[in-house]
């Protein structure tokens, strides 16, 4: 930002797009809200979380505009835009567990259910942790030296939030490998579980997340002066709108129910074709 105590921001905000950003993630979040508590899927609460941090953050963009001599503003847009994704990817992470929980389909997850979130949400937390340490540090560095600490942090945070993605993806993957050849694929879909259409989307969710941390990891990898981070544009195109198309996606996961309902009938199956 021009005039800015911080030099992390070398532009001017623009003031319609941070508006119609915060509008966007406001609707999306209203939306979360109101199927999560009407479906008491509680599980996404951090996707209702992260986009309050959106709509919150973008306001601030926005206010930003006009008080750039302010730390304020700057930095609550900086750690709630930058942050809010760690929680949409908290919420993936449970929706792959009661997936499988759902469908029955526990033994053909190479990594034991009841172990699959912990392990991930743990490695969200920590990502969490580490990104908003270096991203505090970050908004309050005044020389150069710890600027290059704090980016250098953020980078092993991002580094560590894209690995653990990876590795995320690969159980579901093998998951859905494992199970495509079994007739629980078909009794769940038969069933009103149709796990081609949730897995898909949630590989697509995790595919735009990648892509965003991506991004923000060659964003900070640039440094002070690079492109991505010294132009506006990239946040929106590159994080803003990801994040939007993540959140309206994951709405259609409230489209099913994940009861022990699915995996008693998944159940069933078995029994019948074992005999």
């Amino acid at each position: 930002m021009t005039n800015s105590p911080n030099p992390y921001k070398t532009y001017v905000p623009s003031v319609p797009a941070a508006i119609i950003a915060a509008i966007v993630f406001g609707v999306l979040t209203i939306a979360h809200t109101f199927f999560l508590f009407k479906k008491k899927r509680w599980s996404s609460i951090p996707i209702m979380i992260g986009g309050l941090f959106e709509v919150i953050g973008f306001l601030a963009r926005a206010v930003s505009r006009y008080h750039l001599d302010e730390k304020g503003p700057y930095i609550v847009q900086t750690l709630l835009i930058f942050l809010a994704p760690i929680l949409l990817a908290a919420s993936v992470y449970m929706f792959l567990g009661r997936l499988i929980i759902a469908a029955g389909g526990q033994a053909y997850s190479f990594i034991r259910v009841n172990w699959l979130t912990k392990i991930f949400v743990a490695g969200d937390i920590i990502c969490f942790l580490v990104q908003a340490g270096g991203a505090s540090i970050l908004v309050n560095a005044t020389s150069k030296s710890a600027i290059d600490n704090a980016q250098n942090i953020i980078l092993f945070g991002l580094a560590l939030q894209i690995l653990f993605f990876f590795l995320f993806l690969s159980v579901a993957v093998v998951w859905q490998v494992r199970v495509r050849s079994q007739p629980l694929w078909r009794i769940c879909t038969e069933s009103g579980l149709p796990l081609a259409r949730m897995l898909w989307s949630l590989y697509l969710v995790g595919f735009l997340i990648t892509v965003r941390s991506i991004y923000r990891l060659a964003e900070y990898k640039g440094g002070q002066d690079g492109y991505l981070i010294t132009h506006e544009w990239p946040a929106y195109m590159l994080d803003a709108f990801l994040m939007a198309i993540v959140m309206a996606v994951t709405l259609v996961w409230y489209s099913v129910e994940l009861t022990g309902k699915n995996a008693q009938q998944g159940l069933r199956l078995r029994v019948m074709s074992d005999v």
